[in-house]
């Protein structure tokens, strides 16, 4: 009976759309691809305006495109229909009253019974909504913070809150910009949406190709060529994408079946794939959505923010490509490269062009900080490279529809993460709970830093256990950041090291997304991929906390501190993973990997060393 109810619950599965379903959805997807591509490029509409047409689209999609549960057939569905509809309508209706809304006095004009039922249904389609492209676990997160809502002001001491009404969270959560449109969607949608376009456009341009291939000139040649191709494409591919599953399902589809096929097992092949595409989420240019969310939360501009990532994202991928260096030393593996690869200078000869739209993306996002016009202004510019690729007009038009297609789809999970997330930041915002969780969390940890610092990530990391990336930051920044920040330290280091672990979710057990499609690639156990994949990022989990204590690795400090910082996190990084994997020129014992793993750390500490074990 359990296991039944636990089957019903779970999230739905991809339906098989008919003519008519798959018309509508793809008429629906290509209006809301072109629209917020017009808004990227400078277009004006009232932002609310915008959002409302952003999750009438996405819920409708969710509602046409995915089934009720796994045991639910995939063909046309009442019920489905029903919510699609009701989900295009209520955003349509709040968009018609919104001049009134404009004259309303805050607090003091109540909401009508029509506001009422509109925002108990839109809260209600959001749910389910996060139910079927997500699962249980978020939403149950949800529903407590909503429970505590209503029911706090019934508890006792510092949890305790003033009764709120039916009408005071909706007004809250629905009709405000702190709560379901608030931040979360506003960056999903404004900001977001059009980097996700971006890459589509890349991928259906032949980008995909072009990075593997660029990788496969650098590293294809060398021993263990496959592994090596895989994380280099996948870190070049993510770091223009931002999807750690999307990057596995595009690059995966190459490097994994070659892997396997020169010698490595299924499941360190989809490691591999997976640790290199989650990297992707944290290297600039693009970095992912919680990066985004994050410079919109904190007000820094973006490209700081991606200026300061560059370091540690790079030590990432040097932790990763080296780790799979020596397991191919270790296994004698072969090259993927043959008599017929060709090398890097005829790749970049041949295909230069792909490097247009990437260069102005940078240039843009980090001189104008306009990161969306970037992405929309590095997206017109694939349109010449379609020409080339496809030479008939019918047929550039037709890709770019199908990717405007693809880019609604591909939105809808983060869409409807950012929106649930905004039901929790705006019941604490009702609340007060965060400034209690984080009195909780300083208390706890008796004004620690290091434990503090601990406490933090063990929230993120059980977070990350059931939501996306997008939740997993917007959740973690209002609930771990302010006690952070109460330590003193600096906005950008506390809120990357939150981003840090968020992005992780994406290999962390049991909800492991990429590790689920590498899995599906490799025909592989997805939770033994997992465990795989943190052992492959060892060296993720432990930058978060270096950066924090040694800010020259985020690029913030002198020039000779800046340096110094990268040399020795660098070595150190070298040190660690020669200890996780055991092996240098030849396999080493136990005693020189404990050698080699203080020297690590030591190394990535530097003289921080001390203050890190002083918890200061």
């Amino acid at each position: 009976m359990f296991a039944k109810v636990v089957r019903t619950l779970a999230p739905g599965r991809a339906r098989q759309l008919g003519k008519l379903e798959n018309t509508v959805v793809s008429i629906i997807a290509v209006a809301t691809t072109a629209f917020f591509l017009m808004l990227a490029f400078g277009i004006y509409v009232q932002s609310q305006y915008a959002l409302n047409w952003f999750i009438g689209a996405i819920l409708a999609v969710a509602f046409l495109t995915t089934t009720g549960n796994p045991d639910r057939p995939t063909g046309r569905s009442l019920f489905s229909w029903t919510a699609a509809i009701v989900s295009i309508a209520i955003p349509a209706y709040f968009t018609l009253m919104q001049p009134i809304y404009e004259m309303r006095l805050p607090m003091i004009d109540g909401l009508n019974l029509a506001d009422q039922i509109a925002g108990v249904a839109l809260i209600l389609l959001v749910l389910e909504a996060t139910r079927r492209c997500i699962g249980m676990t978020l939403v149950a997160v949800v529903l407590i913070f909503l429970l505590y809502g209503v029911f706090g002001h019934l508890l006792t001491g510092p949890f305790w809150h003033r009764e709120l009404s039916l009408e005071d969270m909706l007004y809250q959560i629905v009709f405000t910009t702190n709560g379901l449109f608030g931040p979360a969607l506003s960056v999903a949608a404004l900001l977001v949406f059009a980097f996700v376009a971006f890459g589509t456009v890349l991928d259906a341009a032949g980008g995909g190709d072009f990075f593997f291939d660029v990788a496969n000139g650098l590293v294809g040649k060398q021993v263990g060529g496959p592994a090596k191709v895989a994380v280099v494409s996948s870190g070049l591919y993510g770091s223009i994408s931002g999807s750690p599953t999307s990057d596995v399902v595009t690059t995966g589809s190459f490097t994994i079946p070659l892997m396997i096929r020169t010698g490595l097992t299924p499941t360190y092949a989809a490691a591999v794939e997976a640790t290199a595409s989650t990297g992707g989420a944290l290297l600039p240019p693009v970095m992912g959505t919680a990066a985004f969310l994050m410079s919109d939360f904190t007000g820094i501009p973006y490209s700081t923010i991606i200026i300061s990532a560059i370091v540690p994202a790079l030590l990432y991928y040097l932790s990763v490509f080296l780790a799979v260096h020596l397991r191919a030393r270790a296994d004698n593996l072969a090259p993927s490269a043959t008599s017929s690869t060709k090398n890097i200078v005829t790749v970049l000869r041949h295909s230069w062009y792909y490097l247009i739209p990437i260069f102005i993306l940078i240039w843009y996002v980090m001189t104008i900080d306009r990161p969306a016009f970037s992405a929309a202004l590095a997206l017109a510019t694939l349109v010449p490279i379609l020409f080339v690729r496809l030479k008939r007009p019918v047929a550039v038009g037709k890709a770019l529809i199908d990717a405007f297609d693809d880019t609604t789809r591909r939105m809808t999970g983060i869409g409807v993460a950012c929106a649930v997330a905004g039901l929790v930041v705006g019941t604490l915002a009702m609340t007060d709970l965060t400034g209690k969780i984080s009195t909780a969390l300083f208390v706890l940890a008796q004004g620690n830093a290091l434990l503090t610092l601990i406490i933090a990530t063990i929230i993120v990391i059980v977070l990350g256990m059931g939501m996306p990336t997008p939740a997993v930051y917007a959740l973690a920044s209002v609930l771990a950041a302010p006690a952070l920040l109460a330590l003193d330290i600096p906005l950008l280091p506390a809120h990357l090291f939150i981003v840090y672990f968020a992005s992780m979710s994406a290999i962390t057990p049991p909800v492991a997304v990429a590790a689920f499609a590498a899995g599906t690639i490799a025909n592989a156990n997805p939770m033994v991929i997992a465990v795989q994949c943190c052992r492959l990022a060892i060296v993720a989990f432990i930058i978060p906390y270096i950066f924090i204590y040694n800010t020259g690795v985020l690029m913030i400090g002198a020039p000779a501190n800046i340096a110094f910082s990268i040399v020795t996190a660098t070595a150190g990084v070298v040190a660690l993973v020669f200890a996780q994997e055991g092996f240098v020129s030849k396999p080493i014992g136990a005693v020189t990997r404990l050698a080699l793993t203080a020297l690590g750390l030591a190394l990535l500490a530097g003289e921080s060393l001390l203050a890190l074990l002083l918890g200061r």
